[in-house]
Protein backbone atom coordinates (compact mmCIF):
# COMPACT_ATOMS: atom_id res chain seq x y z
CA UNK A 1 0.00 0.00 0.00
CA UNK A 2 1.18 3.13 -0.66
CA UNK A 3 2.07 5.22 2.42
CA UNK A 4 0.89 8.49 0.95
CA UNK A 5 -2.60 7.19 -0.56
CA UNK A 6 -5.65 8.33 1.53
CA UNK A 7 -6.59 4.98 2.18
CA UNK A 8 -3.30 4.37 4.47
CA UNK A 9 -3.47 2.77 7.71
CA UNK A 10 -2.66 5.45 9.46
CA UNK A 11 -2.95 9.06 8.89
CA UNK A 12 0.36 9.57 9.99
CA UNK A 13 1.72 6.99 7.07
CA UNK A 14 0.22 9.40 4.80
CA UNK A 15 3.01 11.80 3.32
CA UNK A 16 0.75 14.06 1.50
CA UNK A 17 -0.79 14.83 4.76
CA UNK A 18 2.34 15.31 6.73
CA UNK A 19 3.66 17.61 4.24
CA UNK A 20 0.39 19.77 4.35
CA UNK A 21 0.28 19.75 8.07
CA UNK A 22 3.82 20.78 8.48
CA UNK A 23 2.74 23.60 5.53
CA UNK A 24 -0.48 24.58 8.22
CA UNK A 25 2.15 24.79 11.10
CA UNK A 26 4.80 26.94 10.15
CA UNK A 27 2.72 29.36 8.22
CA UNK A 28 0.54 29.66 11.57
CA UNK A 29 3.48 30.46 13.74
CA UNK A 30 4.50 32.88 11.20
CA UNK A 31 0.64 34.50 11.45
CA UNK A 32 0.76 34.54 14.96
CA UNK A 33 3.79 35.94 15.40
CA UNK A 34 2.84 39.01 12.49
CA UNK A 35 -0.31 39.80 14.69
CA UNK A 36 1.99 40.54 18.04
CA UNK A 37 4.87 42.05 15.14
CA UNK A 38 1.42 44.47 13.93
CA UNK A 39 0.61 45.74 17.81
CA UNK A 40 4.23 46.70 18.31
CA UNK A 41 4.61 48.04 14.62
CA UNK A 42 1.40 49.97 15.02
CA UNK A 43 2.27 51.61 18.53
CA UNK A 44 5.88 52.91 17.05
CA UNK A 45 3.18 54.58 13.88
CA UNK A 46 0.79 56.16 15.77
CA UNK A 47 2.51 57.07 19.03
CA UNK A 48 1.30 54.99 21.86
CA UNK A 49 -2.60 55.30 22.82
CA UNK A 50 -3.68 55.12 18.76
CA UNK A 51 -1.75 52.04 18.54
CA UNK A 52 -5.09 49.98 19.68
CA UNK A 53 -7.29 51.54 17.16
CA UNK A 54 -4.75 51.19 14.81
CA UNK A 55 -4.60 47.21 15.76
CA UNK A 56 -8.29 47.07 15.65
CA UNK A 57 -9.20 48.59 12.64
CA UNK A 58 -6.37 46.18 11.07
CA UNK A 59 -8.13 43.27 12.56
CA UNK A 60 -11.28 44.25 10.63
CA UNK A 61 -9.74 44.89 7.86
CA UNK A 62 -8.86 41.40 8.07
CA UNK A 63 -12.20 39.67 8.43
CA UNK A 64 -13.52 42.45 5.65
CA UNK A 65 -11.25 40.99 3.43
CA UNK A 66 -11.76 37.35 4.09
CA UNK A 67 -15.79 38.32 3.46
CA UNK A 68 -15.09 39.96 -0.06
CA UNK A 69 -12.78 37.24 -1.48
CA UNK A 70 -13.22 34.19 0.23
CA UNK A 71 -16.90 33.44 -2.00
CA UNK A 72 -14.97 34.22 -5.45
CA UNK A 73 -11.80 32.00 -4.27
CA UNK A 74 -14.00 29.04 -3.79
CA UNK A 75 -15.19 29.69 -7.22
CA UNK A 76 -11.81 29.58 -8.58
CA UNK A 77 -10.33 26.40 -6.41
CA UNK A 78 -13.40 24.28 -8.03
CA UNK A 79 -12.37 24.92 -11.31
CA UNK A 80 -8.11 25.52 -11.49
CA UNK A 81 -5.75 23.34 -10.21
CA UNK A 82 -5.73 23.77 -6.07
CA UNK A 83 -2.15 23.21 -5.38
CA UNK A 84 -1.22 26.57 -8.05
CA UNK A 85 -3.76 28.20 -5.91
CA UNK A 86 -1.96 27.17 -2.19
CA UNK A 87 1.26 28.03 -3.91
CA UNK A 88 0.64 30.82 -5.66
CA UNK A 89 -0.67 32.67 -2.23
CA UNK A 90 1.90 31.80 -0.31
CA UNK A 91 4.52 33.16 -2.07
CA UNK A 92 2.08 36.37 -2.82
CA UNK A 93 2.11 36.45 1.12
CA UNK A 94 5.76 36.12 1.19
CA UNK A 95 6.54 38.78 -0.99
CA UNK A 96 3.68 41.33 0.84
CA UNK A 97 5.04 40.86 3.75
CA UNK A 98 8.41 41.69 3.10
CA UNK A 99 7.49 45.09 2.23
CA UNK A 100 5.60 45.60 5.30
CA UNK A 101 8.59 46.59 7.44
CA UNK A 102 8.51 49.80 5.46
CA UNK A 103 5.38 51.11 5.31
CA UNK A 104 5.95 54.54 7.41
CA UNK A 105 2.14 55.58 7.54
CA UNK A 106 -0.71 54.17 8.81
CA UNK A 107 -2.73 53.55 5.59
CA UNK A 108 0.15 52.27 4.22
CA UNK A 109 0.08 49.13 6.83
CA UNK A 110 -4.19 49.05 6.62
CA UNK A 111 -3.83 48.67 2.61
CA UNK A 112 -0.94 45.44 3.30
CA UNK A 113 -2.81 43.78 5.91
CA UNK A 114 -6.42 44.13 3.57
CA UNK A 115 -4.63 42.43 0.43
CA UNK A 116 -2.63 40.29 2.79
CA UNK A 117 -5.64 38.57 4.37
CA UNK A 118 -7.32 39.08 0.76
CA UNK A 119 -4.57 36.34 -0.34
CA UNK A 120 -5.39 34.35 2.76
CA UNK A 121 -9.09 34.04 1.27
CA UNK A 122 -7.82 32.27 -1.89
CA UNK A 123 -5.42 30.46 0.59
CA UNK A 124 -7.41 29.09 3.71
CA UNK A 125 -10.61 27.62 2.04
CA UNK A 126 -9.14 25.88 -0.64
CA UNK A 127 -6.44 24.16 1.75
CA UNK A 128 -9.55 22.79 4.00
CA UNK A 129 -11.37 21.60 0.54
CA UNK A 130 -8.44 19.91 -0.16
CA UNK A 131 -8.05 18.10 3.19
CA UNK A 132 -10.91 15.60 2.77
CA UNK A 133 -9.24 14.55 -0.93
CA UNK A 134 -5.85 13.94 0.60
CA UNK A 135 -6.48 11.97 3.88
CA UNK A 136 -9.57 10.21 2.77
CA UNK A 137 -12.98 9.79 4.70
CA UNK A 138 -11.58 7.66 7.27
CA UNK A 139 -9.07 9.80 8.71
CA UNK A 140 -11.15 13.09 7.89
CA UNK A 141 -11.93 13.45 11.37
CA UNK A 142 -8.47 12.54 12.80
CA UNK A 143 -6.74 15.78 10.34
CA UNK A 144 -9.25 17.79 11.84
CA UNK A 145 -8.57 16.83 15.49
CA UNK A 146 -4.81 17.54 14.76
CA UNK A 147 -5.45 20.75 12.60
CA UNK A 148 -7.38 22.37 15.33
CA UNK A 149 -4.17 21.11 18.12
CA UNK A 150 -1.88 22.86 15.50
CA UNK A 151 -3.85 26.22 15.82
CA UNK A 152 -4.63 25.74 19.32
CA UNK A 153 -0.58 25.29 19.76
CA UNK A 154 0.22 28.01 17.86
CA UNK A 155 -1.90 30.43 19.70
CA UNK A 156 0.56 29.31 22.97
CA UNK A 157 3.86 29.56 21.34
CA UNK A 158 3.55 33.02 19.15
CA UNK A 159 4.12 35.06 21.37
CA UNK A 160 7.07 33.60 23.08
CA UNK A 161 8.42 33.12 19.63
CA UNK A 162 7.77 37.03 18.31
CA UNK A 163 9.29 37.77 21.90
CA UNK A 164 12.68 36.28 21.11
CA UNK A 165 12.99 37.38 17.77
CA UNK A 166 12.14 41.43 18.96
CA UNK A 167 14.71 40.82 21.17
CA UNK A 168 17.01 39.00 19.22
CA UNK A 169 16.58 40.78 16.10
CA UNK A 170 14.12 43.48 16.52
CA UNK A 171 10.48 43.92 15.49
CA UNK A 172 10.77 44.31 11.71
CA UNK A 173 12.07 40.83 11.85
CA UNK A 174 8.87 39.42 12.75
CA UNK A 175 7.79 40.40 9.41
CA UNK A 176 10.33 38.62 7.47
CA UNK A 177 10.04 36.24 9.43
CA UNK A 178 6.50 35.37 8.62
CA UNK A 179 7.29 35.76 4.82
CA UNK A 180 9.84 32.77 5.09
CA UNK A 181 7.44 30.38 6.73
CA UNK A 182 4.85 31.38 3.63
CA UNK A 183 7.99 30.38 1.35
CA UNK A 184 8.80 27.13 3.46
CA UNK A 185 4.95 26.34 3.43
CA UNK A 186 5.17 27.06 -0.42
CA UNK A 187 7.84 24.43 -0.82
CA UNK A 188 5.88 22.26 1.29
CA UNK A 189 2.87 22.40 -1.12
CA UNK A 190 4.90 22.03 -3.89
CA UNK A 191 6.69 18.17 -2.87
CA UNK A 192 2.92 17.48 -2.03
CA UNK A 193 0.25 15.52 -4.18
CA UNK A 194 -3.20 17.53 -3.80
CA UNK A 195 -5.89 16.40 -5.73
CA UNK A 196 -7.92 19.20 -8.21
CA UNK A 197 -11.57 19.31 -8.58
CA UNK A 198 -13.20 18.21 -11.72
CA UNK A 199 -12.93 21.46 -13.85
CA UNK A 200 -16.13 22.57 -15.07
CA UNK A 201 -17.00 22.82 -19.08
CA UNK A 202 -18.87 25.75 -18.57
CA UNK A 203 -17.59 28.74 -19.46
CA UNK A 204 -18.02 31.53 -16.66
CA UNK A 205 -20.06 34.59 -17.54
CA UNK A 206 -21.03 37.67 -15.19
CA UNK A 207 -24.88 35.59 -14.96
CA UNK A 208 -22.97 32.39 -14.20
CA UNK A 209 -20.25 33.62 -11.90
CA UNK A 210 -23.26 34.85 -9.89
CA UNK A 211 -25.17 31.81 -9.44
CA UNK A 212 -21.28 30.27 -8.66
CA UNK A 213 -20.55 32.94 -5.86
CA UNK A 214 -23.65 31.74 -3.82
CA UNK A 215 -23.57 27.81 -4.62
CA UNK A 216 -21.63 27.38 -1.07
CA UNK A 217 -24.40 29.06 0.65
CA UNK A 218 -27.32 27.75 -1.24
CA UNK A 219 -25.67 24.12 -0.27
CA UNK A 220 -25.03 25.06 3.96
CA UNK A 221 -28.22 26.48 3.84
CA UNK A 222 -30.64 23.95 2.50
CA UNK A 223 -28.81 20.98 4.58
CA UNK A 224 -30.34 21.27 8.21
CA UNK A 225 -27.07 20.33 9.77
CA UNK A 226 -25.27 22.72 8.25
CA UNK A 227 -27.75 25.54 9.11
CA UNK A 228 -26.96 24.18 12.32
CA UNK A 229 -22.99 24.29 12.24
CA UNK A 230 -23.33 28.53 11.38
CA UNK A 231 -25.50 28.64 14.11
CA UNK A 232 -23.65 27.23 16.20
CA UNK A 233 -20.50 28.88 15.04
CA UNK A 234 -22.11 32.16 16.10
CA UNK A 235 -21.93 30.59 19.62
CA UNK A 236 -18.46 29.97 19.33
CA UNK A 237 -17.94 33.45 17.88
CA UNK A 238 -19.53 34.94 20.87
CA UNK A 239 -17.65 32.81 23.14
CA UNK A 240 -14.32 33.06 22.21
CA UNK A 241 -14.74 37.07 21.55
CA UNK A 242 -15.70 37.30 25.42
CA UNK A 243 -12.75 35.34 25.93
CA UNK A 244 -10.16 37.16 23.44
CA UNK A 245 -11.54 40.89 24.06
CA UNK A 246 -12.80 40.53 28.08
CA UNK A 247 -10.26 38.19 29.38
CA UNK A 248 -7.56 41.23 29.52
CA UNK A 249 -10.27 43.79 31.36
CA UNK A 250 -12.19 41.40 33.16
CA UNK A 251 -8.52 39.71 35.05
CA UNK A 252 -6.53 43.43 35.38
CA UNK A 253 -10.01 45.62 35.92
CA UNK A 254 -12.10 43.63 37.98
CA UNK A 255 -9.90 40.90 39.34
CA UNK A 256 -6.89 42.63 40.17
CA UNK A 257 -4.34 40.32 38.44
CA UNK A 258 -1.41 41.06 36.43
CA UNK A 259 -0.04 39.93 32.93
CA UNK A 260 1.01 36.37 34.56
CA UNK A 261 -1.92 36.16 35.22
CA UNK A 262 -3.57 37.24 31.88
CA UNK A 263 -1.41 34.69 29.93
CA UNK A 264 -2.34 31.87 32.18
CA UNK A 265 -6.55 32.43 31.66
CA UNK A 266 -5.91 32.87 28.02
CA UNK A 267 -3.57 29.98 27.96
CA UNK A 268 -6.31 28.12 29.17
CA UNK A 269 -8.81 28.49 26.30
CA UNK A 270 -6.14 27.15 24.11
CA UNK A 271 -5.30 23.67 27.06
CA UNK A 272 -8.86 23.28 26.28
CA UNK A 273 -9.21 23.24 23.06
CA UNK A 274 -6.22 21.22 22.17
CA UNK A 275 -7.91 17.97 25.16
CA UNK A 276 -11.26 18.28 23.65
CA UNK A 277 -9.69 17.80 20.19
CA UNK A 278 -7.49 15.10 20.99
CA UNK A 279 -10.07 13.53 23.89
CA UNK A 280 -13.01 13.98 20.38
CA UNK A 281 -11.03 12.45 17.95
CA UNK A 282 -9.49 9.22 20.02
CA UNK A 283 -13.74 8.57 21.05
CA UNK A 284 -14.80 8.74 17.61
CA UNK A 285 -12.33 6.59 16.10
CA UNK A 286 -13.27 3.70 18.29
CA UNK A 287 -17.12 4.56 18.01
CA UNK A 288 -16.73 4.44 14.09
CA UNK A 289 -14.12 1.54 14.20
CA UNK A 290 -15.16 -1.58 12.52
CA UNK A 291 -17.74 0.57 10.66
CA UNK A 292 -16.70 -0.51 6.46
CA UNK A 293 -20.02 0.42 5.35
CA UNK A 294 -19.98 3.62 3.93
CA UNK A 295 -23.61 4.45 4.49
CA UNK A 296 -23.27 3.31 7.92
CA UNK A 297 -19.95 5.16 8.57
CA UNK A 298 -22.18 8.50 7.48
CA UNK A 299 -25.04 7.72 9.59
CA UNK A 300 -22.49 7.19 12.76
CA UNK A 301 -20.59 10.45 11.72
CA UNK A 302 -23.91 12.42 11.20
CA UNK A 303 -25.09 11.53 14.85
CA UNK A 304 -22.09 11.88 16.94
CA UNK A 305 -21.07 15.67 14.50
CA UNK A 306 -24.87 16.98 16.03
CA UNK A 307 -24.27 16.26 19.47
CA UNK A 308 -20.72 17.09 19.34
CA UNK A 309 -21.84 20.56 18.39
CA UNK A 310 -25.16 20.75 20.42
CA UNK A 311 -22.97 19.73 23.22
CA UNK A 312 -20.44 22.45 22.96
CA UNK A 313 -23.24 25.13 22.38
CA UNK A 314 -24.58 24.40 25.63
CA UNK A 315 -21.14 24.18 27.39
CA UNK A 316 -20.42 27.67 25.41
CA UNK A 317 -23.02 29.47 27.25
CA UNK A 318 -22.66 27.68 30.80
CA UNK A 319 -19.32 28.89 31.29
CA UNK A 320 -20.52 32.22 30.63
CA UNK A 321 -22.97 32.51 32.94
CA UNK A 322 -21.57 33.10 36.12
CA UNK A 323 -19.87 36.07 34.78
CA UNK A 324 -21.95 38.60 37.12
CA UNK A 325 -20.97 36.66 39.91
CA UNK A 326 -16.80 37.74 39.05
CA UNK A 327 -16.01 33.89 39.49
CA UNK A 328 -12.06 34.18 40.77
CA UNK A 329 -9.12 33.95 38.90
CA UNK A 330 -8.61 29.87 39.67
CA UNK A 331 -12.66 29.33 39.00
CA UNK A 332 -11.98 31.70 35.16
CA UNK A 333 -9.29 29.43 34.47
CA UNK A 334 -11.45 26.52 34.66
CA UNK A 335 -14.23 28.03 32.57
CA UNK A 336 -11.81 29.37 30.44
CA UNK A 337 -10.66 25.45 29.42
CA UNK A 338 -14.05 24.43 29.03
CA UNK A 339 -14.80 27.10 26.68
CA UNK A 340 -12.18 26.38 24.60
CA UNK A 341 -13.52 22.83 25.03
CA UNK A 342 -16.65 23.94 23.89
CA UNK A 343 -15.34 25.98 20.86
CA UNK A 344 -13.36 22.68 19.55
CA UNK A 345 -16.35 20.67 19.75
CA UNK A 346 -18.56 22.79 17.70
CA UNK A 347 -15.45 23.52 14.96
CA UNK A 348 -14.44 20.24 14.69
CA UNK A 349 -17.97 18.59 14.43
CA UNK A 350 -19.11 21.23 11.94
CA UNK A 351 -16.25 20.85 9.76
CA UNK A 352 -16.74 16.70 9.73
CA UNK A 353 -20.35 17.39 8.70
CA UNK A 354 -19.14 19.60 5.86
CA UNK A 355 -16.81 17.19 4.46
CA UNK A 356 -19.82 14.51 4.65
CA UNK A 357 -22.50 16.62 2.65
CA UNK A 358 -19.94 18.29 0.16
CA UNK A 359 -18.50 16.26 -3.08
CA UNK A 360 -15.39 17.15 -4.17
CA UNK A 361 -15.91 19.23 -7.10
CA UNK A 362 -18.06 21.28 -5.26
CA UNK A 363 -15.96 21.92 -2.07
CA UNK A 364 -13.89 24.87 -2.97
CA UNK A 365 -17.18 26.83 -3.11
CA UNK A 366 -18.87 25.28 0.25
CA UNK A 367 -15.76 25.65 2.19
CA UNK A 368 -15.53 29.07 0.97
CA UNK A 369 -19.01 29.81 1.92
CA UNK A 370 -18.52 28.54 5.59
CA UNK A 371 -14.97 30.29 6.11
CA UNK A 372 -17.36 33.53 5.00
CA UNK A 373 -20.29 32.80 6.78
CA UNK A 374 -18.35 31.62 10.44
CA UNK A 375 -15.73 34.85 9.71
CA UNK A 376 -19.02 37.19 10.11
CA UNK A 377 -20.37 35.91 13.00
CA UNK A 378 -16.62 36.97 14.23
CA UNK A 379 -17.26 40.26 12.89
CA UNK A 380 -20.24 40.89 14.54
CA UNK A 381 -19.18 39.21 18.08
CA UNK A 382 -15.62 41.47 18.16
CA UNK A 383 -17.36 45.02 18.73
CA UNK A 384 -20.62 43.78 20.78
CA UNK A 385 -18.89 42.13 23.16
CA UNK A 386 -15.78 44.87 23.27
CA UNK A 387 -18.53 48.04 23.46
CA UNK A 388 -20.96 46.13 25.73
CA UNK A 389 -17.88 45.39 28.15
CA UNK A 390 -16.84 48.82 27.89
CA UNK A 391 -20.40 50.16 28.66
CA UNK A 392 -21.58 47.43 31.25
CA UNK A 393 -18.79 46.17 32.10
CA UNK A 394 -17.19 42.46 31.45
CA UNK A 395 -19.53 40.43 34.31
CA UNK A 396 -22.55 41.64 32.90
CA UNK A 397 -21.36 41.30 29.42
CA UNK A 398 -20.39 37.42 30.43
CA UNK A 399 -23.39 36.50 31.72
CA UNK A 400 -25.32 38.25 29.19
CA UNK A 401 -22.86 36.47 25.93
CA UNK A 402 -24.04 33.11 28.34
CA UNK A 403 -27.75 33.82 28.15
CA UNK A 404 -27.37 34.52 24.19
CA UNK A 405 -25.37 31.84 23.29
CA UNK A 406 -28.23 29.13 24.77
CA UNK A 407 -30.29 30.96 23.21
CA UNK A 408 -28.94 30.50 19.80
CA UNK A 409 -27.97 26.77 20.80
CA UNK A 410 -31.63 25.83 21.84
CA UNK A 411 -32.54 27.89 18.57
CA UNK A 412 -30.37 25.89 16.35
CA UNK A 413 -31.74 22.69 17.89
CA UNK A 414 -35.02 23.50 17.09
CA UNK A 415 -35.32 24.93 14.18
CA UNK A 416 -32.98 22.74 12.18
CA UNK A 417 -34.04 19.19 12.81
CA UNK A 418 -33.88 16.88 9.83
CA UNK A 419 -37.05 15.22 9.13
CA UNK A 420 -35.66 11.98 9.41
CA UNK A 421 -32.40 9.96 9.88
CA UNK A 422 -29.79 10.20 7.19
CA UNK A 423 -29.20 7.22 5.42
CA UNK A 424 -26.42 8.22 2.51
CA UNK A 425 -23.77 10.82 2.26
CA UNK A 426 -24.92 13.54 0.44
CA UNK A 427 -21.43 13.08 -1.22
CA UNK A 428 -23.59 11.15 -3.92
CA UNK A 429 -26.10 13.24 -3.91
CA UNK A 430 -26.60 15.31 -7.08
CA UNK A 431 -26.87 18.89 -6.54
Amino acid sequence: MNPSSPSASSLWRNANFIRLFAAQIVSLLGSGVTTIGLALFAFSLSGGPGATAVLGNALTLRIVAFLLFSQPAGVLADRVNRKAVLVASDLLRAGLLLSLPFATTVWHVYVLIFVINAVTAFFSPTYEASVPAVVGPDHIVQALAVSRIAVDVEALMAPAVAALIVALVGARWVFWFDAMTYVVSAALVVASQVPSARVEATRLSIQSFAREITYGTRVILREPSLRQAILLSFVEATAGAAAIVGTVAYVKGVLGRGDNAVAVAMGAVGVGSSLAALLLGRATGRYEAGTKDRVDLHGRRHAWSRRAMMLGGIALGLVLLPGALVPPLALLVGLWMLNGAGQALIGIASSTLLAEHTRENERGRVYAAHFALTHACWLVTYPVIGNAAARWGTPVTFTTAGVVALCVAVFSAVTTRAPGAHAHSARNEPH
